[in-house]
């Protein structure tokens, strides 16, 4: 190979390197140029996938703002989104309502970062992420109504955090109930979530993604409550828009990526929970008209 050909580290440049594949497994990236290889044992970024790989794109589909539990409004998590992550879509999910990824899309133009309208519904079997769902849909239901409302409107519905522990949500999904999973019609499963105490979850959300991967896809979400989470979980899809990501789910060729735990994550997280607790009641209560 000619000097001329090659990259970074004397390996070949991304001109020569052959078209990326996904990993069959959902917790490892894609196959990227060779001249990534030295970031491979480390933290995976958006910045990255799009840097340095613009065929495989990120996005971080579970992020929350002011509008229910989270410490930052829209508009710095799209400001901190698109400074920060390199991740090209972003979903936010807030907690019984669509008024922080309305507010979100609605100044999307100001960054270089699409947004889809989404929400965080706590249904009576648990919580279900409604992506493309740009109308409220009622908490308190079952999976089987919740979804169908997401549906009815176009969106495609997620199973969050699945396999969470018994005391982290008092019922249904978050107990990894199977027959309710495998009984309603979602669309995908996260299999990675950033919070720290769900990084054991994690591993049985991905088993049972790979047992269920003909029907469904795979998908990434920071969970973020605060701005250093947003990013650090992923789903990879070949393309780059809003529209890419979509195909990619219903075709479910999506990669969902985590980056396991991490102490100092805990420790910020530790730091600000009492915080967000009071934010999550106090979000479920105007939700709910207390």
């Amino acid at each position: 190979m000619s000097r001329s050909a090659k990259g970074l580290l004397g390996k070949p440049g991304y001109r020569n390197a052959k078209r990326p594949e996904f990993a069959a497994d959902p917790t490892r990236p894609p196959a990227l140029s060779p001249r990534c290889a030295p970031y491979r044992a480390g933290a995976l970024s958006g910045t990255m996938h799009t840097m340095r790989n613009p065929r495989i794109s990120a996005a971080d589909l579970h992020v929350h703002t002011t509008a229910s539990d989270g410490t930052a409004t829209p508009r710095q998590v799209l400001e901190w989104a698109s400074a920060r992550t390199g991740i090209s879509v972003i979903a936010i999910c807030d907690h019984n309502t669509v008024e922080g990824a309305l507010e979100a899309a609605s100044i999307a133009h100001e960054f270089p970062i699409e947004v889809v309208v989404g929400q965080e519904v706590e249904s009576a079997d648990g919580h279900i992420l409604g992506l493309w769902a740009p109308e409220r849909v009622a908490p308190d239901r079952s999976a089987t109504e919740t979804i169908a409302d997401i549906h009815a409107q176009g969106g495609l519905a997620v199973i969050a955090h699945p396999f969470a522990p018994h005391w982290w949500h008092k019922h249904g999904l978050s107990r990894g109930e199977r027959p309710i999973y495998d009984e309603c019609a979602y669309d995908a499963v996260e299999v990675a979530n950033s919070t720290p105490l769900l990084f054991l979850a994690n591993f049985h959300a991905r088993a049972y993604w790979r047992e269920n991967r003909a029907r469904l896809a795979a998908t990434g979400g920071s969970d973020a409550h605060m701005l250093h989470a947003v990013g650090t979980s992923l789903t990879l899809f070949e393309g780059s828009t809003a529209a890419d990501l979509r195909a990619a789910l219903e075709s479910r060729e999506t990669r969902g990526w985590g980056p396991g735990f991490s102490a100092t994550r805990a420790w910020r997280y530790a730091r600000r929970v009492k915080e967000i607790r009071r934010r999550n009641i106090e979000s479920q209560e105007r939700s709910r008209g207390r």
